[in-house]
C-alpha cells in the first residue's frame, strides 16, 4: 500500500519556446511524491538496473561535457558574465527587480539605463 503525499511547486518562466518571454510567467502544481522505494517497487516504478545504470551514465557524461567546456571557454578566452564584469547583464537584472515591484517593461528598462548610467547594447 503506498502512502503518496501531494507536493506542490511554484515555478517562474522567462522564457518559452526558445524566446524571451515580455513578462515573466508565475505558475504552479502539484505531484504525488514517494516516501520510500518499497512504495516505488510495490507502484511498478522502481527503475530496472539498465536504467540505473543509464541514468549515472549519464549524469556523469553531463558532467564531464560541463568540465570540457568550461576547460575550452577558458583556453578560448570566453569568460563566464557575472554583475562585475558585464554591464548589460547588471541592466538586465535591475530589470528583473523593477518588473518584480511592478514597473512595466519599457519603464524598468529606462530607470535601470538612468540609475546605472548605462546604454543599452540592443
Amino acid at each position: 500500500m503506498t502512502h503518496m503525499k501531494t507536493l506542490t511547486f511554484d515555478a517562474i518562466a522567462e522564457t518559452a519556446y526558445g524566446k524571451t518571454l515580455d513578462a515573466p510567467i508565475t505558475y504552479n502544481g502539484t505531484y504525488d511524491a514517494f516516501d520510500s522505494i518499497d512504495e516505488l517497487k510495490a507502484a511498478n516504478e522502481y527503475p530496472t538496473a539498465t536504467e540505473v545504470v543509464k541514468f549515472v551514465n549519464a549524469q556523469r557524461k553531463a558532467n564531464a561535457r560541463q568540465k570540457a567546456l568550461n576547460t575550452a571557454l577558458d583556453a578560448a578566452g570566453i569568460i563566464k558574465p557575472n554583475l562585475e564584469n558585464d554591464e548589460q547583464l547588471r541592466l538586465r537584472e535591475m530589470v528583473k527587480i523593477l518588473v518584480a515591484a511592478g514597473k512595466s517593461d519599457t519603464e524598468a528598462r529606462q530607470i535601470a539605463s538612468i540609475t546605472l548610467g548605462i546604454e543599452w547594447a540592443e
